[in-house]
């Protein structure tokens, strides 16, 4: 398939999950917390392009308003991700479950259930660049919403030039969430034996990069390998270096499965 041509959409535009049938190989593409399955786009069309079915929900949530976020949970938006698994499940021989941001939590989360057979987890929070976000529980009852500092507008443009969707404010419960998410799988990791894949921007303005020698550390799966992506950001994906992601993961594809 063409690459779809991303101009400047209205809100229900960007905001749509998308799905792209091709082979026996699902994909399932995980967005991060607050974000929308368009971050991923990109890299959906080109995995497509190279014959694999791919699936990417909008978790519980996300894409309406910080106040229908706030009545969700980490465990509405795994369950957002399962379900759209089941429905792969049901067409294709194999699963691969791609996450960035917090979707690599889950991404890894369904690695430790088995429920991949393979992982990738871009950017995944292990340890925030801010350390205060770890304490977010101590404005439980104190403060419903937290704004962000460096956004102004739910809508914005990526320094690669494409749309990104991402809440001006956070409900700071489903920040507590998050963070309960991160303590879990971190726990969990030892359990994953599929092949995985992680991948780290050094310049991520969100997550500390020691995020990604961490997951690598606790992994036991024998077919493992961690990138470290200079000169980018949290926003990988929709990166000008977006291209060669998509290139490293097809890579990490055909040498496993």
């Amino acid at each position: 398939m063409q690459r779809e041509k991303i101009l400047p959409y209205k809100k229900n535009e960007i905001t749509k999950p998308f799905f792209y049938p091709g082979g026996n190989t699902g994909i399932l593409l995980v967005h991060g917390f607050t974000a929308c399955p368009i971050d991923l786009k990109p890299l959906g069309q080109d995995l497509n392009r190279a014959g694999y079915t791919v699936s990417a929900p909008l978790l519980a949530g996300h894409g309406t308003s910080p106040e229908q976020l706030s009545a969700t949970s980490w465990q509405d938006w795994l369950q957002s991700a399962s379900q759209a698994r089941q429905y792969l499940q049901e067409i294709c021989s194999q699963i691969i479950v791609v996450g960035h941001s917090m979707g690599g939590l889950i991404a890894l989360y369904l690695a430790t259930q088995k429920l991949a057979d393979g992982v990738v987890a871009i950017n995944t929070p292990i340890l925030y660049r801010d350390p205060r976000l770890h304490l977010a529980d101590q404005l439980l009852g104190v403060q419903e919403y937290v704004k962000k500092p460096y956004r102004k507008n739910e809508i914005s443009i990526s320094k690669g030039g494409l749309p990104h969707f991402s809440y001006v404010e956070v409900p700071v419960s489903c920040f507590v969430s998050l963070n309960r998410a991160i303590d879990l799988v971190q726990k969990e990791l030892a359990k994953i034996a599929c092949p995985t894949l992680i991948i780290q921007s050094l310049e991520d303005n969100t997550v500390d990069p020691q995020s990604g020698r961490i997951i690598e550390e606790k992994v036991h799966s024998s077919h493992k390998e961690v990138i470290f992506w200079a000169n980018e950001d949290h926003y990988l994906p929709l990166s000008p270096s977006r291209e060669k992601l998509a290139q490293s993961i097809l890579e990490f594809l055909e040498e496993n499965f």
